[in-house]
């Protein structure tokens, strides 16, 4: 007899732990904003344009692609870091958010702890391009060539013209 009141006492809560997720209505319920840290026009915009397009189908919602530029994506990325965590304020970034903890002194966000990856949306291929003349021919080469010569500091000169 123990079990039987065992057994209706767990499918009683399990009945009414269940009740209220059922009731929750389908995310989105809202339209998304996914933010671009960057012009509208360039690569990441494009591809963030058609992968808006995609899930707003797929979603049935409405996907507000946002451009935010500036200071190399962290404005843009700062934006979304600041936002409630609810799904409905993305970031479609690139390379730039994993080495921007490099490049600037200050962010004001975490790139490890303020995000989290939702997935790949795409891989992009890059060229190592140099001027005619250059001696490396090779990436092997391009690298042995490098450590062979010290860093220089930036000629700032050009920049106050």
């Amino acid at each position: 007899m123990r079990m039987k009141h065992a057994l209706v006492a767990a499918a009683a809560f399990l009945g009414l732990a269940a009740g209220p997720a059922g009731a929750q209505p389908a995310y989105p319920t809202r339209p998304i904003t996914m933010v671009v840290p960057f012009s509208a026009g360039g690569p990441t915009d494009t591809v963030a344009r058609l992968v808006a397009e995609s899930m707003s189908k797929t979603l049935g919602q409405q996907i507000i692609v946002e451009n935010v530029g500036g200071a190399g994506g962290t404005r843009g990325a700062g934006q979304v870091a600041k936002a409630n965590p609810d799904g409905y304020t993305v970031l479609l970034h690139h390379i730039g958010q994993a080495t921007s903890a490099s490049l600037y002194r200050k962010l004001p966000y975490n790139v490890i702890t303020d995000f989290e990856d939702v997935g790949l949306v795409t891989a992009v291929p890059m060229t190592l391009i140099a001027k005619p003349g250059f001696e490396p021919k090779t990436i092997t080469e391009v690298i042995d060539y490098v450590k062979k010569r010290p860093p220089t500091p930036p000629d700032r000169s050009r920049a106050a013209r």
